[in-house]
C-alpha cells in the first residue's frame, strides 16, 4: 500500500541515498584535485629547480667570461709594454747603426785622403 508517509520514507531514503553518492563524489573530486594539485605542486618545484640550476650555470659562464676578459686585458697591456719596449730598443740600434754609419764614412774618407797624400 502506498500512503503518503510511505512514498515520503521511500523519498527520503532515495535522497539520502543521492546525498550520499553526491558527498562521496565531492569528496573524491576533492581528493584527485588535492592530488592534482600536489603534482602540479611538484613540477612547479621542479621546473624552480631546473630555472635556478640554468641560472647558476648562466652566472658560472658569464663570471668565466669576465675573468677571461681580465686575463686578456691583462695580457694585451703587458704586450704593448713589450711592443714599446721593443720599439725603444729598435729605435736605439738603428741610431747606434746610423752613428757607425756615419763613422765608417769618416774612417772611409780618412783612408781615402790617406791614399791621395800618400
Amino acid at each position: 500500500m502506498t500512503t503518503a508517509h510511505g512514498i515520503a520514507s521511500d523519498l527520503d531514503r532515495v535522497g539520502m541515498g543521492l546525498a550520499g553518492v553526491l558527498a562521496t563524489s565531492l569528496a573524491d573530486a576533492r581528493q584527485r584535485q588535492a592530488d592534482a594539485d600536489y603534482e602540479q605542486g611538484l613540477r612547479n618545484a621542479s621546473a624552480a629547480g631546473r630555472a635556478m640550476a640554468a641560472v647558476t650555470r648562466q652566472r658560472a659562464l658569464h663570471q668565466a667570461a669576465v675573468d677571461e676578459a681580465a686575463e686578456l686585458r691583462a695580457q694585451v697591456a703587458r704586450l704593448q709594454r713589450e711592443l714599446a719596449t721593443s720599439r725603444q730598443e729598435t729605435a736605439t740600434a738603428k741610431a747606434e747603426t746610423a752613428s757607425m754609419h756615419r763613422r765608417a764614412l769618416r774612417a772611409e774618407g780618412l783612408v781615402l785622403r790617406a791614399a791621395r797624400s800618400a
